[in-house]
């Protein structure tokens, strides 16, 4: 089990999408958000859902709010969850990629070193900054954003 916190971010405008994908139905769950959830707890000792509003998921998680003058933006959620949290490190997956697995997290922190600020997910299609290591040294960074 990973050591290093975990946190969920669900609280995007899923403007494209139309909709909310977080509240989607996924497998046996009522949504994307609660599998992600329970899944992601299975893997990390704790874990975290990153969001505008929590009033939004029918079950009990530990929810972090996004600063409520801010709109959707996931600088204000990596600013809310380094104030919430006091660790040096956090991984970060968004809601709506259910098939990352205990593998690539674990190919992230084996590549992180104190010299750098993030470890990011990169694939053929990209980099993946929602699918990533960050350090605490970044919040500067984002609280200027």
């Amino acid at each position: 089990m990973f050591k290093i916190p975990c946190v969920l971010f669900a609280g995007g405008k899923s403007s494209r999408m139309g909709e909310d994908k977080s509240l989607l139905p996924f497998g046996e769950f009522p949504t994307l958000t609660q599998f992600q959830y329970e899944r992601l707890k299975t893997l990390f000792e704790r874990v975290y859902i990153s969001t505008k509003t929590a009033d939004k998921f029918g079950f009990e998680a530990d929810f972090i709010l996004d600063p409520p003058e801010v709109d959707y933006a996931p600088t204000a959620g990596f600013v809310s969850v380094f104030r919430e949290i006091a660790d040096e490190r956090i991984m970060v997956l968004s809601v709506d990629t259910p098939f990352v697995n205990g593998s690539v997290f674990q190919a992230l922190i084996s590549a992180d070193d104190t010299e750098l600020d993030a470890v990011i997910a990169k694939t053929a299609e990209g980099s993946h900054p929602l699918c990533g290591l960050y350090h605490r040294s970044l919040l500067g960074e984002f609280e200027r954003i």
